[in-house]
């Protein structure tokens, strides 16, 4: 996880401090606060990243560094002396402060442990802490001590400020190297100490390109005493143009310091010159300035690091989005097929439900006429066939029929009810799954490090759920709404109207046969009114067959429309199962755009401070 200062139990940024004297304001930290955060959420985003793997350990020491720039706990300026061996870093420093803090040596590795001058107030121990090697010397002073700043003391003008002189940077001891590093990590400002035959050591060029835009600088050609003034603009000049062109830090100070001469002399060798420099960065209004340009530096080479794969990632990127929508698509379209399959198995079925719905909302001898099934039909027809002979026995006939014909209908409707068997079993599932996405996950290997791409492409699983809310909501549809409005629609008041009234009419007629009959002691007889059963159920079986007809017209287009249902519901499920992934492509995009840019936001905001929220 990145570091982040915005939860912590105990927040540092509440400490901040971008100059050296007054504390940063409340609207400094709140924005300060808000450009860490979008840089914290930008790296998240990207962290994961194939085109980061390679950056992500000096992108972890950089983001510590940032943290270690904008954090302090104390005002105190800190000015580190980094050259190579002999370039009379410590004579300088000796030159600086008025006395002898520092042994000096000549062409030879003479600081072997880092020199530390500091004010008495000043708690140095964030600089001390975890540092390799020997045990750097801390030399104390009063911040009081000295002539006053207007008299132009040596010490009066380091007031509250710490002074490093730090180990040659060309050692051959490593854990020296290490200890340079570490300290212009901790550092404000470099003060990049040079000789003749330094300049252009490889050794030294390599270590500043580490802080190159990332600290203020100022680059001092040392022991120009041993140097006549063609020579000494010589190396100004190659140092200007390595100061340009390699380290792109054009606002950089250069200049040429006799340290030898100073020291005798506080006003000689150039010395007041580079004091003005220094002053000019390490002043209460310049120096939050400095630390702020400083974590711009620092933010840039983040960002450097960060986009310079950039243009493989977008093509990477791209396979990836394609990858998914056609994989997306060709799921669906699979499981549509094999459900398609199952849904004609359901043809019959649906057809005899469309009926049963139909028969239910027509209160009439027409819906039950429908509504009688297969069995139903067979015992009437037994009962119509023994009437004559034996009343009783027929009508046993036929309500036996009627009850088992019913509780066949209710054991049809719950098992039409259920979606069981319209899905595609797990193993056919699988297989859909990684036919289909099969490039998106050869493509997510090369954006994402192995964990991550790997859940990129949606699981079985997870696809599997998609598909069974997808048919269950379109079939429950289908059951509870579709249905009966069809039902309705289907057999409609003035087509029951038609049907029925014939049957009552008969009735009717039967009625009024029986009733003269008894008024006349004139039996009408059992075949009269056998016949006129028969004629019901002639009638009746007629319509029966015509409605049914009519129903089953209806019920195949209502599987037409089941089936673009159930089709628009998983191209829908499908796509939400990749919208996730396609949302952390498209912020893994953005997060890469706006660090390519971070310096920019975090210039404009720590200058400007804007209220637009950063990243």
């Amino acid at each position: 996880m990145w570091p982040s200062l915005l939860h912590a139990e105990s927040n540092p940024l509440r400490e901040l401090r971008l100059s050296s004297n007054p504390p940063t304001s409340g609207a400094s930290r709140a924005v300060v606060a808000s450009l860490l955060a979008g840089l914290d959420r930008d790296l998240g985003a990207v962290r994961d990243l194939r085109a980061a793997e390679a950056a992500l350990p000096e992108i972890r020491e950089l983001r510590n560094d940032l943290d270690d720039q904008l954090v302090r706990a104390k005002s105190a300026a800190v000015i580190c002396l980094v050259g190579s061996t002999g370039a009379g870093k410590s004579t300088l420093l000796n030159a600086l402060v008025g006395r002898e803090v520092a042994v000096e040596g000549v062409d030879r590795p003479t600081t072997s442990a880092p020199v530390i001058y500091r004010p008495s107030d000043a708690d140095v121990s964030s600089i001390l802490e975890g540092l390799p090697g020997e045990p750097p010397t801390v030399v104390t002073y009063e911040p009081s001590q000295g002539a006053d700043a207007e008299a132009g003391g040596a010490e009066s003008f380091w007031r509250g400020q710490i002074l490093i002189d730090a180990p040659d940077t060309n050692s051959v001891a490593t854990v020296h190297r290490e200890v340079v590093k570490q300290l212009s990590a901790r550092a404000d400002v470099l003060v990049v100490v040079a000789h003749r035959q330094s300049i252009a050591e490889l050794s030294s060029a390599t270590f500043i390109d580490l802080f190159a835009e990332r600290r203020g600088m100022v680059f001092v050609l040392g022991r120009t005493d041993e140097l006549d003034e063609r020579s000494t603009d010589e190396l100004l000049a190659q140092l200007r143009k390595l100061r340009d062109e390699r380290w792109r830090s054009p606002e950089a100070p250069v200049v040429a310091i006799s340290a030898r001469a100073a020291k005798a002399d506080p006003g000689a060798g150039n010395l007041p010159t580079l004091r003005t420099m220094l002053s000019n960065l390490i002043v209460a209004e310049k120096l939050g300035s400095v630390r702020r340009r400083n974590a711009v530096g620092t933010v840039a080479r983040i960002g450097s690091l960060i986009t310079s794969e950039a243009q493989d990632f977008q093509e990477a990127a791209a396979a990836l989005e394609d990858g998914l929508s056609e994989g997306a698509n060709a799921w669906c379209g699979g499981l549509v097929a094999a459900i398609h399959e199952r849904l004609e198995v359901r043809r019959a079925d649906l057809a005899r439900m469309l009926w049963n719905d139909a028969a239910k909302v027509w209160d009439g001898p027409g819906g039950y006429a429908l509504r009688v099934g297969g069995l139903s039909a067979i015992g009437m027809g037994a009962g119509a066939a023994v009437a004559r002979r034996n009343p009783v026995l027929a009508a046993g006939l036929a309500v036996g029929s009627l009850a088992a014909d019913r509780v066949r209908g209710a054991v049809r409707e719950r098992s039409f009810e259920s979606t069981s068997g319209l899905l595609p079993g797990s193993s056919e599932v699988e297989a859909l799954q990684r036919d289909a996405f099969l490039e998106a996950r050869l493509a997510a290997e090369d954006v994402y490090l192995e964990e991550a791409g790997a859940a990129m492409a949606p699981s079985a699983e997870e696809l599997d759920g998609h598909a069974a809310r997808a048919v269950d909501d379109a079939w429950d549809r289908l059951v509870r709404v579709d249905l009966p409005k069809a039902a309705e629609r289907a057999v409609p008041r003035a087509l029951r109207l038609l049907i029925d009234l014939p049957v009552y009419g008969l009735g009717a007629w039967v009625l009024f046969r029986v009733g003269m009959g008894f008024f006349r002691d004139q039996y009408v007889g059992v075949d009269f009114l056998v016949s006129a059963v028969i004629i019901a159920f002639a009638w009746l079986f007629l319509a029966r067959v015509m409605v049914r007809g009519r129903l089953s017209a209806r019920s195949a287009a209502l599987l037409g429309e089941v089936r673009g249902d159930i089709e628009q519901r998983l191209g829908r499920a499908a796509h939400a199962a990749i919208d996730g992934r396609q949302d952390r492509l498209h912020k893994s995009r953005e997060a890469l755009a706006r660090l390519g840019s971070a310096d920019a936001i975090w210039r404009e905001r720590l200058h400007g401070e804007s209220p637009r929220t950063a990243g």
